[in-house]
């Protein structure tokens, strides 16, 4: 899982290993907490209205919904270089705009290949809110504003 600035790719419905494996892609795993962190798709938008000639209770999916939160480590050394510091400064501040991405199947230090199943989801930060438990490490928690598009389980070709 991680975030890749919307510039990393020329086209995001057809991202390639090439695009997915630059500066521009932050792979984020290590940091991420299990328990806090998901990436899904939520129930659809749907328009209820009934024609004369529709059977009562049809309802028609107008757009699909995701939830993507990301629940981070913090570093105690705020000055290390580390995954926890790197999900930090990309997710502590609102109205960043990305793609968040998942990736099934491979270790998260693996680079992206032909074949991968990717999938991408629109977003930007909001506020980040801090998750502070009686003996828990710290935690950075990104409820990330969804922004319409949607690319699940797309197999790289290129």
């Amino acid at each position: 899982m991680g975030v890749a600035h919307p510039e990393a790719f020329s086209n995001w419905r057809t991202p390639t290993a090439a695009e997915l494996n630059s500066n521009l892609v932050h792979v984020l795993s290590c940091a991420l907490n299990e328990d806090g962190t998901s990436f899904n798709l939520t129930d659809s938008d749907t328009d209820d209205t009934l024609t004369f000639c529709q059977e009562a209770g049809v309802v028609t999916p107008t757009r699909q919904n995701a939830e993507v939160i990301f629940e981070a480590e913090r570093s105690d050394d705020p000055l290390a270089v580390n995954t926890a510091n790197e999900a930090f400064g990309l997710l502590a501040f609102p109205d960043i705009e990305y793609f968040a991405f998942l990736r099934i199947g491979k270790d998260s230090d693996a680079p992206f290949a032909i074949g991968d199943r990717v999938s991408l989801i629109r977003v930007a930060t909001d506020y980040p809110v801090d998750v502070v438990g009686s003996g828990e490490n710290v935690r950075l928690q990104q409820n990330f504003l969804f922004k319409s598009d949607i690319l699940w389980r797309y197999e790289v070709a290129a």
